[in-house]
C-alpha cells in the first residue's frame, strides 16, 4: 500500500534535534521549502483566519481576534454593499499569486486570476493611439466589456506570470532556527557555531530527515502565528506551545487622514473596553485587515514582532541579500513589501498599508517575431515586473470590468449606519438593544460601566490592528493609553 509521501508532493528536510529537551536546535533546507516560508508572508489575515480553521494533523487554531472579525462577514451579510464584497473578504486574492504558482506546495486553494485580452489580430500597442494595450480581469463580465484598443470584446484568456520560478535562487542552501530565522548556509552560520549558540553539545544532537507535506505546511502556518517553536510543534508531534505576549503602542504620529469617532463602553473594574459604537467607515476599516497581506503588517508594526514566529521570520528574510540570494529584487520585494490585492486596494481608503502605484500597468513579453503574430500563437505571457534586457515587451493596461466594481468611494459595509464592535472585534449592526444584550450576557452591574467618546487616527488603527493578533482583546489592548477618566 503507498503512503501519502508516495503519492503527494513533498519537500526533504532535513533537522537537527536536541534529545535531550526533544526540540528542533535548526533545520537545512533548499529553495522549495524557503520559498514556502516566504510564501507565508503574501499571503492576507482573510486566507490565514481561513486557513487556520482547516483541518490537519494540528487541528484547527485559533489566532485570537482574526477568526472572529471573519467570522463577523458572514454575519454582516446583508449589511453588505455587495455580494463582491463578501467574496472579497472571505477569499482575498494574494497580490502575489504568480509567484505562488511556482511553489511545489500552495496552500492557498484559490484559483490564480484569469486575465482577459482583445483576440483582435490587429490590435496592439502599434495599431491604436494610446501607446499600450489592455486587458482585463473576472470572467463573469469581461467577455462582454468592449476593449477600449478598438472596441472588441475580451476573449483571449491569459495568466499572470512571473519571469523566474518562486522567490529565493535555486543554488543557495539556508539555516532555519526553530522560530523560523533565516540565515544563509555559510561559514558565519554553520553547525558547530549554532550548537555553541544554543548551549548543547554535540553528543545529544541527532540527525531527521522529514518529508513536508501540503498537511505539515498548514500546520506549520498555524504554529508560525502562535508559536516560538513551529519546527519542533509540527515535526516532533508536539502541540503549538502558545505563548500569551506583552502589548507595546506603536510610535506612530497620527494624521488628518484618518480619524473615527468611537463611543466606547468600559467597565471600570478593571478598564475593559466591552464594545465601541462606530460609523460603517469604522467597521469597513476593521474589514479591510482581512485584505493586507501578512508581511505588509510585519512591515507596519516595525521593530514589534510578537506575532509568533512572524517577526524574526520577517527580519531575517530582510536582512537576505538580495543579489545573491533572490531571484531578482522585485521578487524579494513581494514578500518584504507586498501590497494589496488590485481590487481590494480600489476600495481600501486607508493609509495603514503602502499601496502599489503602478498596479494597473504590466508587461506582455512575447516570443513570436511580433507582437500580433505572438497573440495568435499564444507565445506570450504577462508579468508586472520589467525586465530591460526583454526587447519583446508591450506595456499594458488593466482594466477591471468586474460587474458590480464600487467606487472608491464605496467601503464593504453599508452607511450611513451605525456598527457595534465587541472587544475580540465581532461586528455587527447597532440596535437600541445590541449593546444592552451584551451587557446583559456579561453580567456586569449598571455601576461598574462608564462611557467615553474617544477620537482615533492611524496609530490606533495600527494598534488594533496589532492587538487583534496577539490577543483577544484588540480595542483594550489597542486603545489602552486613551482609557483615561470618563463619564
Amino acid at each position: 500500500m503507498a503512503t501519502s509521501t508516495e503519492t503527494e508532493e513533498y519537500v526533504l528536510l532535513k533537522l537537527l534535534v536536541n534529545e535531550e529537551t526533544n526540540k528542533v536546535v535548526f533545520a537545512e533546507a533548499g529553495k522549495d521549502f524557503v520559498d514556502i516560508l516566504c510564501s507565508f508572508l503574501t499571503l492576507p489575515l482573510g486566507t490565514i483566519a481561513k486557513l487556520s480553521q482547516k483541518d490537519s494533523n494540528m487541528g484547527p487554531v485559533t489566532i485570537n481576534c482574526l477568526n472572529t472579525l471573519y467570522q463577523s462577514v458572514s454575519d454582516l451579510d446583508e449589511c453588505l454593499c455587495s455580494e463582491t464584497n463578501n467574496e472579497l473578504l472571505l477569499y482575498p486574492r494574494n497580490s502575489s499569486e504568480d509567484y505562488c504558482s511556482t511553489l511545489k506546495i500552495n496552500i492557498d486553494d484559490l484559483e490564480y486570476t484569469e486575465y482577459f485580452m482583445c483576440d483582435n489580430k490587429y490590435c496592439g500597442s502599434d495599431s491604436n493611439d494610446y501607446g499600450y494595450s489592455f486587458a482585463s480581469y473576472y470572467l463573469s463580465t469581461s467577455r462582454h466589456h468592449k476593449a477600449a484598443c478598438c472596441g472588441k470584446s475580451y476573449n483571449r484568456s491569459v495568466f499572470l506570470k512571473p519571469y523566474n520560478k518562486g522567490f529565493v535562487n535555486s543554488v543557495a542552501t539556508f539555516v532555519i532556527t526553530d522560530d523560523l530565522v533565516i540565515m544563509p548556509n555559510s561559514m558565519v552560520h554553520n553547525s558547530f557555531s549554532l550548537l555553541q549558540n544554543s548551549g548543547m553539545i554535540a553528543t545529544s544532537a541527532k540527525e531527521m530527515t522529514v518529508h513536508v507535506t501540503e498537511e505539515k505546511v498548514l500546520d506549520l502556518l498555524k504554529c508560525a502565528m502562535v508559536s516560538k517553536s513551529p519546527l519542533t510543534d509540527v515535526f516532533l508531534g508536539k502541540k503549538p506551545s502558545i505563548q500569551s505576549f506583552w502589548f507595546y503602542c506603536c510610535d506612530l504620529e497620527n494624521s488628518d487622514n484618518i480619524q473615527f469617532t468611537l463611543q466606547l463602553v468600559i467597565r471600570k473594574s478593571d478598564r475593559k473596553v466591552l464594545f465601541a459604537y462606530g460609523e460603517h467607515d469604522f467597521a469597513d476599516l476593521l474589514l479591510s485587515f482581512l485584505t493586507f497581506p501578512l508581511g505588509g503588517v510585519a512591515s507596519r508594526l516595525g521593530r514589534y514582532d510578537s506575532i509568533g514566529s512572524i517577526g524574526r521570520l520577517y527580519r531575517s528574510i530582510v536582512e537576505l541579500d538580495e543579489n545573491k540570494y533572490f531571484m531578482s529584487k522585485e521578487a524579494k520585494n513581494r514578500v518584504v513589501d507586498p501590497h494589496l490585492d488590485k481590487e481590494t486596494e480600489f476600495k481600501s481608503n486607508t493609509e495603514i498599508l503602502q499601496k502599489d502605484k503602478s498596479s494597473d500597468y504590466y508587461f506582455c513579453y512575447y516570443q513570436g517575431e511580433s507582437y500580433k503574430q505572438s497573440i495568435i500563437n499564444d507565445q506570450f505571457f504577462i508579468s508586472n515586473e520589467y525586465r530591460s534586457d526583454n526587447k519583446k515587451c508591450i506595456t499594458m493596461k488593466l482594466v477591471n470590468a468586474r460587474k458590480g466594481s464600487a467606487s472608491k468611494d464605496q467601503g464593504y459595509v453599508k452607511g450611513p449606519r451605525t456598527y457595534l464592535v465587541t472587544d475580540d472585534l465581532v461586528i455587527g449592526p447597532s440596535s437600541p438593544i445590541s449593546g444592552q444584550l451584551v451587557i446583559n450576557r456579561l453580567q456586569i452591574p449598571p455601576d461598574d460601566l462608564k462611557e467615553k467618546v474617544v477620537m482615533i487616527g492611524i496609530k490606533e488603527c495600527v494598534n488594533i490592528l496589532k492587538a487583534a493578533l496577539i490577543s483577544t482583546s484588540a480595542l483594550t489592548n489597542g486603545l489602552s493609553h486613551l482609557l483615561t477618566e470618563a463619564k
